[in-house]
């Protein structure tokens, strides 16, 4: 399986941003450590120019403080390796210098103007070294006799030039802005594909569906987005299949009045025809029930739900059906509630009408979410036939012998009002004969 760094990031947004800025807060105090660590040593072994005047500057009074039978002795004490510190006779010291030798004028100048002594009687000899280390040889004429000869690492007074200190910041800035870059892509480039993913479905509602990706919330978004998506698709289907039953089902009855009326049998035949036109509004006052369930813009409200299946099961009742009831008291759900109980009505009535006796269970909690079985014990449904019923106007073989004058959307209209509360509804068989409807109603969004 192919490693991706960006899983070391948190799932959360909050998560990813606070690790972007630690991750950069970080690699930005690894990269001065590391510089530290490697400089430091370096720096710690030489001294600079001001440091190496001053410590001069107190050896040569010490030096010259004492008698000249004590110098010695004294410069035994302040010898150093790293500050090699030697006492001997007054002599001229040489102008000139030896092969692989340099003056270090700048600092022979500074020395001799901190110690207050004439040109003549210092000499600064810088004599090369192992890098990064550069030695000099300091010789100075002391008040009174004698000849001091020190041998030290003198490093420059800036520790890093100009180019170095640019190529360090050029260093810094490269790999930071890169690693931030990169970092930053990681959590933006969900938000970018995400975003030409809806841009795609406002133009192509059948497009696939894209992959959740990215932070936990946008994760989340795109899951809800792909319902969405779905539902949009369902619906357009169930639009399109009613537009297409509805012109189905006028041709018959319009093709019968309009040959009648060709046949001058108006008078002979105007039962039939009256008849013909019942069917027709029936048909189209079942088409705007259906589309009511669909766009229905009735606001939300918090209903017992508990109350409203007993009210449902009475109706039925009181039409003859027989529909027992059970579920927990005072089950508070929002929702909208005409539509819901016109969604509850048209599936109990239905299991009352063509399975006999009904049983109604509600159980679940707001917190979690409700779900309400419809169980009876009917002869079923087909495994086929099991999702075709929720087309608009289809109506099983079963539902056309017992019922002619169905129009087959109360199933279809049930759907999309579950649908529309964010639920889902299926069709189960029941054991031994017999058919359950599984209504799932979520935890609702708040208002």
């Amino acid at each position: 399986m192919k490693f991706s760094p960006a899983r070391l990031l948190p799932a959360g947004f909050r998560g990813q941003v606070a690790g972007i800025v630690l991750l950069g807060l970080a690699l930005s105090q690894a990269l001065a450590a590391m510089l530290y660590v490697v400089l430091l040593p370096a720096w710690q072994l030489e001294l600079r120019p001001q440091e190496a005047i001053g410590k001069l500057d107190v050896t040569v009074r010490l030096l010259e403080a004492a008698s000249n039978d004590q110098r010695a002795a004294f410069a035994r004490r302040l010898d150093d390796p790293r500050f090699q510190v030697r006492f001997g006779p007054d002599r001229e010291i040489a102008a000139a210098t030896k092969n692989g030798e340099a003056l270090d004028a700048d600092l022979q100048r500074q020395l001799a103007v901190k110690l207050g002594k004439p040109p003549a009687d210092v000499r600064v000899v810088a004599l090369g070294g192992v890098a990064p280390l550069e030695m000099r040889r300091i010789e100075i004429r002391l008040r009174g006799g004698g000849l001091l000869s020190v041998v030290a690492p003198v490093g420059d007074e800036h520790r890093l030039g100009y180019v170095e200190q640019a190529a360090i910041v050029s260093f810094f800035v490269f790999v930071l802005s890169g690693l931030w870059a990169w970092l930053t892509w990681t959590v933006n480039a969900p938000l970018m594909r995400f975003a030409h993913a809806a841009e795609r479905v406002g133009l192509d509602v059948q497009a696939p569906p894209f992959p959740a990706q990215g932070p936990a919330q946008l994760k989340r978004a795109i899951r809800a987005f792909n319902q969405m998506q779905v539902r949009l698709q369902r619906l357009l289907m169930d639009r399109t299949l009613m537009l297409g039953a509805i012109s189905h089902d006028l041709r018959t009855p319009l093709t019968r009045l309009r040959l009648r009326i060709e046949t001058g049998r108006i008078e002979d035949e105007a039962p039939r025809m009256l008849a013909d036109i019942d069917a027709m509004e029936a048909m189209l006052a079942s088409t705007l029930s259906f589309v009511r369930g669909v766009d229905d813009a009735e606001s939300s409200e918090s209903v017992d739900l508990d109350l409203a299946l007993q009210t449902v099961c009475d109706l039925v009742a009181d039409v003859g059906g027989e529909v027992t009831y059970q579920g927990p008291p005072r089950s508070r759900y929002r929702c909208k509630p005409q539509a819901l109980m016109r969604a509850l009505t048209n599936v109990v009535a239905n299991a009352a009408k063509y399975g006999g006796r009904t049983r109604v269970r509600l159980s679940g909690h707001a917190i979690s979410g409700y779900l309400v079985e419809i169980e009876d014990a009917g002869p079923g449904i087909p495994a086929d036939e099991k999702e075709k019923v929720f087309e608009p106007f289809y109506r099983s073989a079963a539902a056309r012998d017992r019922d002619s004058q169905g129009m087959g959307l109360g199933l279809s209209i049930a759907r999309s009002i579950v649908l529309s509360h964010g639920g889902s509804i299926e069709l189960q068989d029941a054991l031994p004969t017999g058919l359950i409807v599984r209504i799932t109603l979520p935890e609702a969004p708040p208002a």
